[in-house]
């Protein structure tokens, strides 16, 4: 089967047209790409990034199984990223539940490591 190699001078994403009939240039989806923030000549430039890796597991981290995420921060800074996971998830009842488990988990990402620590566990007493 033939290889096909493009140079993406133009740097543009075109989602309008069919795979086969994109102008040289033009590119139809990218994945794991970082467009370059640089002041220099190369602004814009497209860079290729690791893909995804499964960091955390929360029923590990937090000892409960049926944990979900429903929101995260990164702080690229400390490079730690907060989870804000809860086991609160019936669709018919989501008003806060006293019973629920709800945590912040804070993952501090080193390059071969990941530590992990509970910051908040529990529910708010009213």
């Amino acid at each position: 089967m033939a290889e096909f190699k493009n140079v993406f001078i133009k740097s543009k994403m075109n989602k309008d047209l069919d795979d086969r009939l994109l102008p040289q240039g033009e590119y139809r989806d990218a994945q794991n790409i970082q467009v370059s923030k640089s002041e220099s000549e190369d602004v814009g430039a497209l860079e290729n990034v690791l893909g995804n890796k499964k960091i955390l597991d929360f029923a590990t981290a937090t000892g409960q199984n049926d944990v979900v995420c429903i929101g995260r921060f990164v702080s690229e800074e400390d490079s730690t990223v907060y989870f804000f996971l809860t086991n609160n998830t019936d669709p018919n009842n989501l008003a806060y539940n006293k019973l629920g488990k709800n945590f912040i988990v804070a993952a501090n990402i080193n390059i071969d490591t990941v530590t992990t620590n509970i910051l908040v566990q529990g529910a708010l007493t009213f």
